[in-house]
């Protein structure tokens, strides 16, 4: 049975001009971060019409109209490029439903912000792939999404997650955790603490070249999980990118090494071992897309940048876990712990095939 929503929920959605009454809302999605919901309204023909209604988590965006308006420049930009490309900009970007009141957003009786997207309809979205055409598919998506941001100015854009990939500061928090130890759960957490300490070469190297790269900085998504693409049930193809709260300036590093890693992981509190189908499969189809953007010295460091991210996630997910499970939610005790000993394990077997995954890299750029 789908949980019931919130009041809340219904009395904002029905602020919004979506041309007919709400007759359904539920919860929606398994993100990590926002309160998200489908909501239904009274269409032609006796089908409902559906859209997606979200309140934006100010824990963890702590100036949501930021959000929204990185948010509507972003889409426009979006739009243009897709229509001077020929493509559908109602399914191939994410289109803000406005107000009553004529906004992107609207803010409830307790302050909090709430936005709403019309759903695209006829496309999915995979936490898991599992084989090569797909991962192509998702990595050709967000290296079509980093190419069509190309012309957008990056200082444009303000920083709605400050430090969001910063290594360094990931950390510094983690051993805050360690110290802190509020629910008593380090003592178990020995063996992770040794691989995260061992791997300090790796972040400080990760952060040197993030701060001092000669790479442009650029327009990126950020957060290039395989389930922030749709895809066309019917086509197969990657059709729109979405979840564009943590666009920001940054390096295409960090969006093809992302996607990468979260193609690789499998299943977040299972993994799997590695894929060298599934990485060529990704760097491949990043690089169709977008491989005339990137330099010689990004070439040379995808292999590096997926490793260090797999490392800031893992790292990321123990600091929550011994905090007591702040920015992940999770549904036992130790789910964080085990999504942890994943992206863990992930770096080991990416450094145990370091050798083959470049040369991979390597063939995708002649």
């Amino acid at each position: 049975m789908t949980p019931a929503a919130p009041i809340g929920a219904r009395e904002v959605a029905a602020r919004f001009a979506l041309g007919a009454d709400v007759v359904s809302v539920a919860s929606h999605g398994a993100g990590h971060i926002n309160e998200t919901y489908e909501v239904g309204v009274r269409g032609d023909e006796g089908r409902n019409r559906r859209f997606i209604v979200q309140q934006l988590n100010r824990t963890i965006f702590h100036d949501p109209e930021a959000v929204i308006r990185n948010a509507e420049r972003v889409l426009a930009h979006l739009e243009e490029v897709v229509r001077e490309e020929g493509g559908d900009p109602r399914r191939e970007v994410p289109t803000l439903v406005l107000s009553d009141d004529g906004r992107s957003f609207v803010r409830d009786r307790n302050g909090e912000i709430w936005r709403c997207f019309a759903r695209i309809e006829g496309v999915s979205a995979h936490a898991t792939i599992g084989d090569p055409k797909r991962a192509r598919t998702v990595a050709a998506a967000f290296g079509r999404f980093l190419r069509r941001m190309s012309g957008f100015p990056a200082d444009r854009l303000e920083v709605t997650i400050p430090g969001f990939h910063d290594a360094n500061a990931v950390l510094l928090a983690y051993r805050d955790a360690v110290r802190l130890d509020p629910l008593g759960r380090a003592a178990a957490t020995a063996v992770e603490h040794r691989f995260i300490e061992h791997h300090v070469d790796l972040t400080a190297q990760w952060v040197e070249w993030l701060t001092f790269a000669r790479a442009p900085l650029r327009p990126i998504h950020n957060d290039t999980k395989t389930n922030n693409v749709l895809i066309d049930d019917e086509s197969g193809r990657g059709l729109c990118v979405i979840d564009l709260d943590t666009v920001m300036a940054g390096f295409a590093l960090i969006d093809i090494g992302d996607c990468a890693r979260s193609v690789l992981t499998g299943p977040e509190e299972a993994g799997r071992p590695i894929d060298l189908g599934l990485f060529e499969a990704v760097v491949r189809g990043f690089v169709d897309e977008a491989g005339g953007l990137l330099s010689g010295e990004e070439y040379e460091r995808i292999v590096f940048a997926t490793r260090a991210i797999a490392l800031e996630l893992g790292t990321r997910f123990l600091t929550d876990y011994l905090a007591g499970d702040r920015w992940f939610p999770a549904s036992r005790p130790e789910e964080n712990l085990e999504r942890c000993r994943v992206q863990l394990n992930l770096v080991r077997g990416l450094e145990a095939h370091a050798a083959e995954l470049e040369e991979i890299v390597e063939r995708a750029r002649r």
